[in-house]
């Protein structure tokens, strides 16, 4: 078995496994006298041959590849770079099965947290759309296979690059495959030498594809808050936006849902620039944000305005390091978005103190999401909603929104 520095070198050796349940990370987990094996590829009660590549103490990661005994839920994968691409995890298995799956493990993982103050969990709620060409944002590594140039996504534990099927990413539109293209065309047939960039970052704007680290972006969502409404946002270069074309409507509308109207104030966490106080700016008299970017923060206020929408209070803070100011703390409603390393220590810090009325908090990390809760809750508060958003289908990531209230 290969250790953790050996990396690729050598000829991986393959072993006989049946994975039996599911576990975080887009993995299968399997047990044999060697130690515990976390498996891509692989779904429980199949006989696979695992080649592992991986191995930190008792603990090993490796892919299933060779299937000795498939299982019925298997079907074939529709790309060509699974399961060697790290991108995927789940092109094995239906996208039905898939949210199954990723329903399974957030529950589970909230209840694991919760074991000792037994907090009940209600159902959860799943919103998914559709599975294929759904990223508005994606950063593309760019390497070279000899003297050719590639773009492709990282191998599983690995900084290899491999590179996108002919037809393109699955994930990507069909706008941001042909762009890919057409840079490597570019770099194959033209005079000047190759360019020395190591990754194309690219955001969709309607049709048009904008590097966006350099460029902003303009995003145009309409939202049901309830009628009809089209919002607008724009996203400052190298802006935070979540990443699923298909989902931001529906994840504001839910968000819009949880929160109760005729709020005296909301207080807005990791805001960015702005997009869920335009969703939500009827909802309450005032509003205040956070956010570390001061780029973001100029910008939400200008959405505000793109919107036709009266001034609300953004302020740049870095919520890691800094603590919340304590006349801003009397908001009975939060709303947080955090990264997904999750609320920092200073945040929970100020949630114990003031304890708000109600929390709503959307993550793209359940693990984090379910630490944090599980800090928060305590025996003061209760789970009201969770759901599921698939803002990362065929992944390992997914989203939740989850709403506290106090008893």
């Amino acid at each position: 078995m290969k250790t953790e520095s050996e990396g690729h070198k050598s000829s991986p050796k393959k072993i006989s496994l049946e994975p039996r349940a599911w576990v975080n990370l887009g993995y299968s987990i399997a047990n044999s006298k060697e130690g515990t094996f976390f498996l891509k590829n692989a779904i429980p009660g199949e006989t696979v041959l695992a080649t592992l590549i991986k191995k930190s103490g008792s603990l090993a990661w490796g892919i299933g590849s060779e299937i000795v005994n498939k299982g019925s839920e298997r079907i074939p994968s529709d790309c060509s770079a699974f399961p060697k691409c790290g991108g995927c995890s789940y092109r094995h298995i239906s996208y039905q099965k898939e949210l199954e799956v990723k329903k399974f493990l957030l529950k589970e993982t909230l209840e694991r947290s919760f074991s000792k103050n037994h907090i009940q969990i209600p159902e959860i709620e799943i919103l998914s759309g559709d599975p294929i060409g759904y990223r508005n944002t994606a950063q593309i590594p760019l390497g070279f296979s000899g003297t050719k140039r590639i773009a492709g996504f990282y191998e599983e534990f690995s900084h290899s690059i491999v590179p996108l099927p002919e037809e393109g990413c699955k994930n990507l539109p069909n706008e941001m495959n042909f762009a890919i293209q057409e840079f490597l065309n570019n770099e194959e047939i033209g005079s000047k030498p190759v360019s020395k960039i190591k990754s194309l970052s690219f955001r969709l704007e309607g049709e048009r594809v904008v590097f966006y680290k350099s460029e902003s972006v303009v995003l145009r969502e309409t939202v049901r808050l309830p009628l009809p409404k089209e919002i607008v946002c724009e996203i400052p270069p190298s802006g935070f936006s979540q990443i699923n074309r298909f989902l931001i409507a529906l994840w504001l509308e839910k968000i819009y849902e949880l929160v109760p109207g005729d709020q005296e104030s909301i207080l807005e966490l990791y805001c960015g620039s702005g997009l869920i106080s335009v969703a939500l700016h009827g909802k309450s008299k005032t509003w205040i944000g956070y956010e570390l970017s001061k780029d973001s923060v100029k910008q939400a206020k200008k959405n505000l305005s793109k919107n036709e929408l009266s001034p609300r209070d953004f302020k740049s803070l870095d919520l890691e390091k800094e603590s919340l100011p304590e006349e801003d703390l009397n908001s009975t409603c939060w709303i947080a978005n955090p990264p997904r390393s999750g609320l920092s220590k200073k945040v929970v810090q100020s949630f114990r103190k003031k304890k708000p009325k109600e929390f709503l908090y959307s993550s793209c990390n359940h693990t984090t999401l379910a630490r944090d809760l599980a800090d928060l809750c305590e025996d003061s508060y209760i789970l009201r909603n969770i759901v599921l958003v698939d803002f990362f289908p065929r992944t390992k990531h997914f989203e939740v929104i989850v709403k506290i209230e106090r008893k």
